[in-house]
């Protein structure tokens, strides 16, 4: 039985070469019909042979639409890392505007590799323009996958804050700071913005404030860690919590023990 699937295919390849059948004329349902043979390949243990015979296939023919996903699909089967087969593919219906046929493929990849980035980031974006609400479930795996991923993360944070889920939105907001932190001084607008969001969410929270600073005094400046700490210094201030605002002052001037501002405010707090 193995060698009548594997010839069909081979039929399928050559018959796609010569008549060479339009993009637009692909739908959801050809791609059913694939999947079916990828299934009977699965269960007739001829993965190895059909991969191999649309690898060879592709290197003449770089567009086959049949090799690139057979060769795609059967590659995440196999559990390679190498995505570049069903990347072309979802490239080529992206670029003809083929939006139903690119979900398809990319929740067909999800089902094989739950955490395949590329199908989750292009399926975000699919369900994104038209409107559907699993973008949200799509979001969260994207950022549980990608330790990199930090517009989206801020993304979440801010969605949980709207619909009053606190715990969840600082969760998020804290996750988002350290990603935007790793990427340097680029996000530095966006570390600030998050920092005086977590100020005004967790002010007490102060390990982890120095936590942040920390990191952000090694990874990008000092000096810019020493600014952010006032902002956390203002709230300690009109708390009367002389200890931790003198101990902030402190952090500052180790930083630049020059700041004029610093100096006078440490003077007031050891007075109070």
């Amino acid at each position: 039985m193995s060698e009548v699937l594997v010839k069909s295919v081979q039929d399928m390849l050559n018959e796609e070469k010569w008549t060479r059948a339009a993009i637009s004329n692909y739908s959801k349902n050809n791609f059913i019909e694939l999947a079916d043979i990828i299934e009977k390949a699965i269960s007739e243990n001829c993965v190895d042979e059909i991969k191999a015979i649309c690898d060879e296939h592709l290197s003449h023919t770089k567009n086959s639409i049949i090799a690139l996903y057979f060769s795609g699909m059967l590659a995440l089967k196999k559990g390679t890392l190498d995505n570049s087969a069903l990347i072309t593919l979802v490239d080529i219906f992206q670029d003809n505007h083929k939006p139903n046929i690119v979900t398809y493929l990319c929740e067909s990849i999800l089902e094989r590799d739950p955490s395949n980035k590329f199908a989750l980031r292009t399926l975000a974006t699919a369900y994104r323009e038209e409107g559907n609400e699993r973008v949200w479930e799509i979001y969260e795996t994207l950022v549980k996958v990608d330790y990199e991923e930090a517009d989206v993360t801020k993304l979440l944070a801010e969605r949980a804050e709207k619909n009053g889920d606190m715990e969840t939105a600082i969760d998020y907001y804290k996750k988002a700071i350290h990603r935007y932190i790793n990427d340097g001084i680029n996000s530095m607008n966006q570390i600030k913005e998050l920092w005086t969001k977590l100020v005004s969410l967790i002010p007490e929270e102060i390990d982890f404030f120095y936590l942040v600073q920390r990191k952000i005094a090694k990874g990008i400046s000092a000096d810019k860690s020493a600014v952010l700490m006032q902002e956390l210094y203002e709230y300690y201030k009109k708390e009367a919590k002389w200890d931790t605002a003198i101990d902030i002052l402190k952090l500052v001037l180790s930083i630049d023990d020059k700041d004029i501002w610093a100096r006078r405010e440490i003077v007031e707090c050891f007075r109070n």
